[in-house]
């Protein structure tokens, strides 16, 4: 009688073990969560410009300007952006898309690589403009995803970007 009890228990036990394997798979690379990443934006010219570090040979895929707070059905992203990372900087001329003389605009884009094209990068700028001059602006959790570190120390959102 108990070693039927025994066996029973180890039955539903390894039972529970495999459904659970089964239900939930492997953890692999596509598990992981990259957080994003952000740039300072300068103004080059008339050209809104941000720096890219380790520029390699990383281009724009896609990218999504719009005014802070846009909902995310109404955004508008462009899947074949014309622009090219250059010198570590990716610039937007005004013929690509004009900023307004005063606003706060998130800026969204991901940089693809054709050495490291199971690692695109994926940035989030939030800045202002404000009669001609432009300023980053601390993005909020919900307009980033952020690393790990944010949620375990009592830090900033800049100083989890370092």
């Amino acid at each position: 009688m108990v070693k039927q009890i025994k066996t029973r228990v180890l039955c539903a036990a390894f039972l529970s073990g495999v459904c659970l394997l089964m239900l939930t798979g492997c953890p692999g690379p596509g598990d992981r969560m990259r957080p994003d990443e952000t740039a300072q934006v300068d103004l080059q010219g008339e050209n809104v410009c941000f720096n890219v570090t380790e520029a390699q040979d990383y281009q724009p895929a896609d990218m999504a300007i719009n005014p802070r707070g846009t909902l995310s059905k109404n955004k508008n992203i462009n899947f074949s952006p014309d622009l090219k990372v250059s010198d570590g900087k990716l610039c937007i001329p005004p013929s690509y898309y004009r900023f307004p003389d005063k606003g706060q605009f998130i800026v969204e884009y991901v940089l693809t690589s054709a050495k490291h094209d199971s690692e695109p990068r994926r940035f989030v700028v939030t800045l202002e403009i404000n009669h001609g001059h432009i300023y980053n602006v601390t993005p909020t959790e919900s307009e980033i995803a952020l690393p790990y570190c944010r949620y375990v120390q009592d830090t900033s959102v800049a100083a989890c970007q370092l």
